[in-house]
């Protein structure tokens, strides 16, 4: 950026020469600091009439400030290039600033701090000595202590060292910080060419520079900032005349020694005790200043000075020394009354600021474990000061939270989420208003819950405005919309722990609910037509469309949205492919509490870990209803491609199922299987369901599938395939009939594939499954001698290949003696009560012999099975 020439620059130049010609017959290169007040007149008016007037409030506009900026710079450059002897020839191409700056006259240091003090710029020449080296920094301050304390020194002369000290303090500005060349990096940038060796320096030059460095770093104490700051104020102790000036001396010394030697790290404050420091600053600097973005930025800037880490590292001065000199100061001002005038009297910020940095130091020193005397008396002087209690100004907490979200200021998301969560001000036009326009500052998870919790307050209570809660729920919608689907999966899980039916937990006014009804069926109409049906391709991007509708409608109302799903993938044909994958993109509805709101969420044989919210969706969208073979086809799949591990972050590859095997089981097969005797239920979809279950690819150990009280359900599985596999008897009542082939060949294949996974779990734990083994043994006693075969697995090393002794006669035979049923199984049969004892079982009348009833005590390895019959044969295996 190159400097054009203007009318308001040839005014500046213009002003200097005038000056220049007030001080002669000397020049501005000699003045005194008592000279400025007789030839200083025409550069502050300059400087007045180019910034021109301020801002309403007082604040200067945006040209003021820059101007004001770019004089300093000017101002500095020349004494720069003066000191570096700058080659004239060659810093026209390399100085943007040559143009204006070759036009003023030459001059010293007095015009540089008179100027940046007559026109208030103590904030833009801070600003400037932060862009330098601090060892240069050290030797800048010393020359303005020097200046300062020189004659005439006065009040307003410790006013303006004190407002550079914190502003150096409060570090740079960073609203403008970006890619964008500013003003000071332009001044940095020439420092840096004028001060490091570069052909453009004279070698005359060149060597005193080299001089004034080895004699600026020999002394430590001016790369001391701190020391400087507190032995000039030490200096100048007698200038302090006013309570106001007095309590900014203490405050900011205070602060400097805090932040320099009692805290390592910043120290966080929750957002509401923020909120009280800004309220209160601006309550205090209300009688001069207005309420304003740049006065609510400038109060964050002073709370983050006094509680962050001093960029500034002590090299030279203890904390005993630091101690010192502000004890015998405050003790100095004490005995001159300057800290014990009555509480009217006392200025209102600087007695606030006082107060804030007295209670801050006070408590760290009795938290500080070195017993350093300067500090007990230090202490015990700042608590005998009679300072005012700090002001609670509710009024003004709801306007300046909106200005900081409204302009983004520090911390706005803190203050965004504090602001949404207050249900007092959500009452109010102007804070609807403030969520309306400012719905970015509210896009995450945490100030979205937050306004959640207070919509459903409002909406739930008796005297609700309905139209701004339909507005209220818009917004809050809009806002979740925005997130991303990660944030979206966040806020549906935090939603979900609030209630499963989001902002209508409770009743609410019926347009409220008919609005929504409205949403839910416009978004799943959207998405079947769009993309559910059987012969639609889904793309990506309906895809990405569908998962935001139904998020959208999920986050206002989980469970309705979730019925909305199962019914379509149930009763909408081809529909369940994309509901499946519209849920795998929000894993945030995967409830874990199970059964309805306000219920037991225990369901006893149901599940072990509770059912989770779609399964009850599931349940509830079926019920009792008679399904044709294509809907159950559907929800078979369904379900399927939901326990199917899907890959949530591709650059993870972090894979996860929307539903668990186990929570499928545990909800859909186990009570259906239970329920022995119900001729309406479907025991064929219920082992169709168990085969895909036990089908997905599972963890190694421990296997899902012992929270699905694994040896009750291979005892149901084995009594279903003992009683269809007994084809010579007449089934008991009330027994479950399968007719078809198929289903008794998956029932086959599942009784022998859930005993292989229970096998497993058994053989790498014998003893923890002892009791359960010995139960399971028991009761197949009482079935099909068959099924002990397909258990082969659960009995491991117990397991003999026994079979009736009957069968093994028949084999024995000869082939004459072989012949079809008829009256020899009648004789037999007639026979059997006097062959067989009362009370024996059907195994055991066939074998004519009895089992064991105890082969598994103590987790003891059991011995093999007692041989059936004489004439019975059994292998190992």
């Amino acid at each position: 950026m190159t400097l054009i020439m203007s009318k308001d620059s040839a005014i500046l130049q213009g002003a200097f020469l005038q000056a220049e010609k007030l001080c002669l017959p000397s020049s501005l290169c000699s003045i005194h600091k008592v000279d400025w007040i007789r030839v200083g007149s025409p550069i502050v008016l300059a400087v007045r009439e180019i910034c021109g007037p301020d801002e309403p409030g007082g604040r200067p506009n945006f040209q003021a400030l820059s101007w004001k900026k770019r004089i300093v710079c000017v101002v500095w450059l020349k004494l720069l290039s003066r000191e570096a002897q700058e080659d004239v020839e060659k810093a026209w191409r390399e100085n943007p600033f040559f143009s204006l700056q070759n036009g003023l006259p030459e001059m010293n240091h007095v015009v540089l701090l008179e100027l940046v003090k007559s026109t208030a710029a103590a904030r833009i020449f801070a600003h400037f000595l932060l862009h330098l080296p601090q060892p240069r920094i050290g030797g800048e301050l010393a020359r303005l202590a020097e200046h300062v304390r020189s004659d005439p020194a006065r009040e307003e002369d410790v006013r303006f060292f004190l407002e550079v000290w914190w502003e150096l303090w409060k570090g740079r500005d960073e609203l403008n910080a970006g890619n964008e060349e500013t003003i000071e990096t332009m001044f940095a940038n020439q420092f840096a060419r004028l001060f490091s060796g570069c052909p453009t320096l004279t070698p005359h030059a060149a060597k005193r520079l080299k001089l004034d460095s080895v004699d600026m770093t020999a002394s430590s104490a001016n790369t001391d900032i701190l020391h400087i700051f507190l032995h000039a104020l030490k200096d100048m102790t007698d200038l302090v005349s006013s309570t106001d000036v007095c309590f900014q001396s203490l405050s900011i010394s205070l602060d400097a020694v805090y932040t320099s030697f009692l805290i390592k790290e910043e120290v966080v404050l929750p957002v509401t005790e923020k909120l009280d420091y800004l309220c209160e600053v601006i309550y205090c600097r209300g009688e001069n200043e207005t309420l304003s973005p740049e006065l609510i930025q400038d109060a964050q800037r002073d709370l983050w000075a006094s509680l962050s880490p001093s960029q500034f590292k002590p090299s030279r001065m203890k904390v005993f020394e630091a101690l010192k000199i502000i004890t015998d100061l405050t003790q100095l001002w004490k005995d001159k009354g300057l800290l014990t005038v009555s509480s009217a009297l006392i200025p209102r910020y600087s007695g606030f600021h006082l107060q804030r940095s007295v209670q801050r130091v006070l408590t760290a020193l009795d938290e500080s474990p070195e017993a350093v005397t300067e500090k007990n008396t230090l202490r015990d002087l700042l608590k005998s000061l009679d300072l005012p209690a700090p002001e609670n100004i509710p009024e003004l907490q709801a306007q300046v939270t909106a200005i900081i979200i409204t302009h983004l200021l520090q911390d706005y998301e803190s203050f965004a989420e504090l602001f949404a969560g207050q249900t007092s001000w959500a009452r109010s036009e102007s804070w609807v208003n403030c969520l309306e326009k400012n719905q970015a500052a509210f896009c995450h998870h945490r100030a979205l819950l937050s306004l959640s919790t207070t919509l459903m307050s409002l909406v739930h209570t008796e005297s609700s405005d309905v139209s701004q809660c339909r507005k209220l729920m818009k917004i809050t919608a809009d806002i979740f919309s925005a997130l991303s689907l990660e944030d979206k999966n966040q806020a549906l899980a935090a939603m979900l722990v609030l209630s499963s039916r989001g902002f209508f937990s409770r009743p609410v006014p019926s347009a409220v609910t008919e609005g929504f009804d409205q949403e839910l069926n416009m978004a799943f109409n959207c998405i079947i037509q769009g993309g559910g049906g059987a012969s639609a391709v889904v793309s990506q991007g309906n895809l990405t469309t569908a998962v935001s509708l139904v998020a959208r409608v999920a986050f206002q109302n989980p469970e309705a949205a979730l019925k909305s799903c199962c019914h379509s993938a149930v009763f909408n044909k081809g529909a369940f492919s994309l509901m499946a994958k519209i849920l795998h993109q929000l894993p945030g509805l995967q409830d874990q509490r199970g059964g309805k709101e306000g219920e037991p969420k225990n369901d006893g044989l149901i599940s072990l870990s509770g059912r989770s919210l779609l399964c009850r969706c599931l349940q509830e969208t079926v019920g009792n209803k008679s399904m044709s073979a294509s809907e159950k086809e559907q929800l078979l799949r369904f379900l399927g491609l939901l326990m199917t591990s899907h890959v949530i972050k591709e650059e993870e590859e972090k894979k996860q199922s929307f539903l668990s095997p186990q929570k499928v089981v545990n909800t859909f097969v186990l009570p259906n299987l239970s329920a022995v005797g119900d001729d309406s239920l479907d025991i064929e979809f219920s082992l169709q369901l168990l085969h895909a279950a036990l089908s997905v690819e599972a963890a190694p150990s421990p296997h899902w599938v012992l929270g699905c009280s694994p040896f009750p359900l291979l005892f149901v599985l084995a009594q279903l395939y003992s009683q269809a596999y007994r084809c010579w008897e007449e089934p008991p009542e009330g027994a479950i009939r399968l007719r078809s082939m198929d289903t008794k060949e998956l029932l086959v294949s599942v009784l022998t594939t859930l005993g292989e996974v229970v096998g497993a779990e058994v053989e790498a734990n014998p003893s923890r499954w002892s009791r359960a083994l010995f139960w399971l043994h028991n009761k197949t006693e009482e079935l099909d001698w068959t099924v002990q075969f397909h258990l082969k697995a659960v009995w491991g090393q117990h397991f003999k290949n026994e079979v009736p002794s009957s069968m093994l006669e028949v084999c024995d035979l000869p082939e004459q003696e072989v012949g079809p049923l008829g009256d020899g199984l009648a004789s037999l049969v007639q026979d059997w009560p006097d062959r067989v004892p009362r009370g024996a079982t059907r195994h055991q009348a066939l074998s004519g012999d009895s089992r064991p009833q105890a082969w598994l005590q103590g987790g003891t390895p059991a011995p093999p099975y007692r041989v059936m019959s004489r004439a019975s044969i059994y292998k190992s295996s």
